[in-house]
């Protein structure tokens, strides 16, 4: 659900955190809720500011029950220094607020029940989005830093199928909470959790392919632009389909991808915009050596 839409830049509401929310309020927390709202908007305005400055153009946002995330349109995702910041941003804004609370807390200048509740929120926030699976913070650092090595959709679906594996742990959480008589937020938030974990994952998986091709598309470009880029050398035999060759790119190195025949020998050498094409015109499982 869209909000608002601010200096061209789209808000918008997952619809389980819209649950979390009206967890709370039903719960009587109204306080609680409007703080964790808050605190989750001001996590997601760390990400959009760290990607304005490093020149990305944000076209939207979207606030969930953890955190967020930023959209932008030119945005290279897996490039290890730009993704990592950008992730780290977020977190890095809780563990800032909850240390300035806690040394007002030190020294008398704030007490009661609101700020052990800021202190708590800022802290499972910050924590929280550390956790290394997708679509946490954590995870995107770890994308980053593991992309070049096994590829961006390959390690997006590792990271992806952690996060749903977590999410089912959340609601097997929030179950045995129920089974056990604890009827207060607990086992509802863990069970919208593990909900929104899953979702979220499938979401991730399903659209990895789409996203790496987006990435490849505007990496030709920025190769036009700038005249050279780092390379990296792939060598596949005839019958191995394009998708698998393509789960090998990473999106700050050019691939050169050559063709051994029976012979081991090498037959022919194609550039990573010869796979592209020519998989978008036959479909993912043709054999490469049939370009």
């Amino acid at each position: 659900m869209e909000l608002v839409k601010l200096f061209g830049v789209s808000i918008r509401i997952h619809p389980t955190f819209l649950l979390v929310l009206l967890l709370y309020g039903v719960l009587g927390l109204a306080a609680q809720a409007l703080l964790v709202f808050a605190l989750v908007l001001g996590h997601e305005l760390a990400h959009l500011l760290t990607a304005k400055a490093y020149g990305f153009k944000v076209v939207g946002l979207e606030l969930f029950p953890f955190g967020g995330a930023a959209y932008c349109d030119d945005l290279f995702e897996g490039r290890k220094l730009e993704e990592s910041i950008m992730a780290l941003a977020g977190p890095a804004f809780n563990i800032v607020l909850l240390f300035a609370a806690q040394v007002l807390r030190w020294n008398g200048f704030w007490t009661g029940e609101f700020s052990d509740d800021f202190v708590r929120y800022n802290f499972w926030l910050g924590a929280f989005n550390l956790i290394p699976v997708l679509p946490l913070d954590g995870g995107r650092v770890v994308r980053a830093l593991f992309v070049g090595g096994f590829g961006f959709v390959r390690t997006t679906k590792f990271l992806a199928w952690a996060g749903k594996w977590l999410g089912v742990i959340f609601a097997l959480y929030g179950i045995i909470l129920g089974v056990q008589g604890k009827f207060t937020e607990g086992p509802l938030f863990f069970l919208i959790l593990g909900g929104f974990f899953w979702l979220a994952g499938s979401k991730e998986i399903s659209t990895a392919h789409i996203t790496f091709l987006r990435q490849l598309t505007r990496k030709k470009e920025e190769l036009m632009k700038k005249g050279l880029m780092r390379n990296i050398c792939v060598t596949v035999q005839s019958n191995t389909p394009l998708v698998r060759i393509v789960e090998e790119f990473t999106p700050d190195r050019y691939a050169m991808v050559s063709l051994t025949n029976g012979k081991m020998g090498m037959d022919k050498i194609l550039t990573e915009t010869d796979i592209v094409e020519g998989m978008l015109r036959e479909g993912i499982h043709f054999p490469v050596g049939k370009l």
